[in-house]
């Protein structure tokens, strides 16, 4: 009778020390919080009188953007266009600068997985063209869909609508340009 208490004493005490073991020992999962990708963009301009329109193209779209925590990011891009004019016009750079935008991703983030879902952000991009000689200063909004697939990869569709302001270094006003345009970026997290 002794001999079965302690056996099942012993049976007890080990049992309840591998479940324990086992809660000590879940895996580990580090978070992607970082990623690279290209952001190409251009947009149309009137170019002249006749109705010819010239063509931005950004030759520098690089991405990075740093995941804060489930929700916020930390995004910049790089922004060096040059402008494809028509017929027997040359082509020359334009506008120099950058782009800097906090997007609030609105569902969450797994932790071993980039962001994904709706999300919005406010845009800040300070700039200098370099074609006019003049400075700008665009601040608008964005809104649209990240599309996470291969668990790294992640596909950005979005629109961006705001103004920008430009002024030229000896004149005192400032003109306020109203623009919107899509926005389409391919990352990777790592």
């Amino acid at each position: 009778m002794k001999y079965k208490a302690l056996l099942i004493s012993a049976g007890l005490l080990l049992a309840t020390l591998s479940v324990g073991a086992q809660e000590n020992t879940k895996p580990v999962i580090k978070p992607v919080q970082f990623s690279i990708g290209i952001q190409p963009g251009f947009k149309p301009i009137l170019f002249n009188e006749f109705n010819q329109y010239a063509w931005d193209i950004n030759i520098l779209p690089f991405t990075f953007e740093y995941a804060m925590d489930r929700h916020w990011a930390l995004r910049v891009h790089t922004i060096w266009d040059v402008e494809v004019r028509p017929e027997n016009y040359p082509t020359v750079s334009a506008t120099i600068g950058f782009e800097i935008a906090a997007p609030f991703h609105l569902s969450l983030k797994n932790s071993e997985e980039g962001h994904r879902g709706f999300f919005i952000a406010p845009v800040f991009s300070p700039g200098y063209n370099i074609l006019n000689k003049y400075y700008l200063i665009g601040l608008g909004g964005e809104a649209g869909f990240a599309l996470l697939f291969g668990n790294k990869w992640t596909i950005n569709i979005s629109a961006q609508v705001g103004f920008q302001m430009q002024k030229y270094p000896n004149d005192r006003f400032i003109r306020y340009i109203p623009y919107s345009i899509p926005v389409i970026t391919l990352a990777r997290w790592l």
